[in-house]
């Protein structure tokens, strides 16, 4: 914990660098700063996605109050083991990316000294002298107006500090140029836009001690992927509270304006040999007492269920468990954000089709369910895309009876799908589709590995969805999958979203 901690001198005594008057005028460059954290490190090279090992040694939540609501980091160490998956992850890259991007580097010293020195204009060799390879972005609700940024949230940026001297030398003058306000804690320079944020730091710094001792901060991050690139961490409640994000939900999902948000969030970057990932763990989440308990017991076969479509499937959906979620939220009337008059009017529906509820949710989806669908080239010409469903354990009357009252009307136009059964999966199909399985293709397999457990799960297949001439080789683009779990009783749910190319 740096100065400023339980029993310790206040923040901003000796390492305060002066006083200044204060100013508002500066170039408001926090915002930005706290935005492109963890982009502007790529730096046209491939090196950043294999960044982090562990996020070990000194952080920069280490310096940032406890208090923070939103924070961000990036640190630029890397070992060997991280380089040997970028290499094998940058074999399977598409051609067009790596001309652009260059060859992967293992030297990541300079990256932040080059963003530096562009934004306040400063020479790049003084500032290789000094900066390190970690840095983060806290924001944190204001107590003082004077140093509000923005939603009434201050913020500051940490970087990590090789040469305290040479530091000091380039921010002194930046500082009587109005650009910046710093203060010196351990082995970082904490940045923000003037004496004023300044203070306030350091208040809430004496008030709450750093991010890193707090409890809730640091047991959300243990389930954060290791070698990731970047961290992100929110407390979603008290950010959509300064934001009006609550307000925004509560409108998107019908709850009324005093609806509240509730949760915290992680979210990380992180390179494998075949993939890159991005992930967002979610904690407690609620939204008017609404959570996500009524997918807790649902089991993780959508990725199993999604493999049964056929080969050539463009786009796939599926999921696992969702008929026993929906019948047990059914029942206890826990349905999200359904009102009375809409539950009769789905009531009404799932009779009429033959399929009453709650046992109609298994009839007409199964215990697993996929869609797939295709022949999106031939959409241009006027003909429809192609689909596949299935729905292992559905009841084929049923969905016979879904498909008559969907399509069967007198004005419809459309051709009615054929339904047949194989085994015990009520299979439906429209158009034509391909003879083998889609889970046999490899890179349905290099995408969707280690996601047994989602209970939701996407695959789109780059290598039919893009078209020549939008890009020099589709063929090498891959695909892109997302699965989302729901573990702990609900009180957890992982969504993680990959791209796999196969260039290689």
């Amino acid at each position: 914990m740096g100065p400023g901690g339980p029993g310790q001198p206040p923040y901003g005594g000796q390492y305060s660098g002066g006083q200044v008057p204060p100013s508002r005028g500066g170039r408001k460059w926090l915002i930005p700063a706290a935005a492109g954290v963890a982009v502007v490190v790529m730096g046209g090279t491939l090196w950043a996605a294999v960044s982090l090992v562990d996020f070990g040694g000194p952080q920069p939540e280490s310096v940032l109050p406890g208090n923070s609501v939103a924070f961000a980091k990036v640190d630029l160490d890397i070992d060997g083991s991280q380089v040997m998956d970028l290499i094998r992850f940058s074999q399977k890259l598409p051609a067009e990316i790596t001309e652009e991007t260059g060859e992967v580097e293992e030297d990541t010293t300079g990256v932040f000294a080059e963003a530096f020195a562009e934004e306040f204009d400063v020479d790049r060799a003084e500032v290789d002298e000094w900066i390190g390879q970690k840095a983060g972005v806290a924001a944190w609700p204001a107590a003082d107006e004077a140093a509000v940024v923005d939603d009434g949230m201050a913020l500051a940026m940490a970087l990590s500090v090789k040469d305290a001297g040479a530091a000091e030398s380039t921010l002194d003058r930046l500082r009587e140029d109005g650009d910046l306000e710093y203060t010196m804690v351990d082995d970082f320079v904490v940045l923000s836009e003037d004496e004023a944020a300044i203070s306030e730091y350091n208040e809430q710094m004496s008030a709450h001690g750093d991010l890193e001792g707090n409890d809730t901060y640091s047991g959300d991050l243990d389930g954060v992927p290791s070698g990731s690139i970047a961290l992100a961490w929110m407390d979603l409640g008290a950010f959509g509270n300064l934001t009006g994000v609550d307000q925004e939900l509560a409108a998107e999902f019908g709850t009324g304006l005093d609806a509240t948000v509730e949760g915290r969030m992680t979210a990380s970057v992180r390179v494998d040999g075949d993939y890159l990932e991005a992930r967002m763990d979610v904690f407690g989440f609620e939204v008017d007492d609404e959570g996500l308990t009524w997918l807790a017991d649902a089991p993780g076969a959508s990725v199993e269920a999604m493999g049964g479509l056929p080969s050539g499937t463009s786009a796939a959906f599926a999921g696992s468990g969702m008929d026993q979620a929906l019948s047990t939220a059914w029942e206890s009337d826990g349905l999200p954000f359904l009102d009375d008059g809409s539950r009769s009017e789905m009531e009404a529906f799932f009779n009429s089709v033959g399929a009453p509820l709650p046992d109609g949710f298994t009839s007409l989806l199964g215990g697993s369910t996929a869609i797939g669908l295709s022949g999106f080239e031939d959409v241009s010409l006027g003909s429809e895309p192609s689909f596949a469903y299935r729905a292992v354990g559905g009841d084929q009357a049923a969905i016979e009876g879904f498909l008559e009252e969907s399509f069967g009307g007198p004005y419809s136009s459309m051709v009615m799908p054929e339904v047949s059964q194989d085994g015990d999966t009520v299979v439906v199909t429209h158009g034509g589709t391909g003879s083998g399985q889609l889970g046999e293709d490899d890179v349905f397999q290099q995408t969707m590995q280690e996601m047994d457990d989602a209970v939701l799960a996407g695959y789109f297949d780059l290598r039919e969805l893009l078209v020549s001439g939008e890009v020099r080789a589709p063929g090498e683009w891959g695909a892109v999958g997302v699965g989302v779990s729901v573990v702990e009783e609900g009180q957890r749910a992982v969504v993680e979203l990959r791209w796999a190319p196969s260039a290689g």
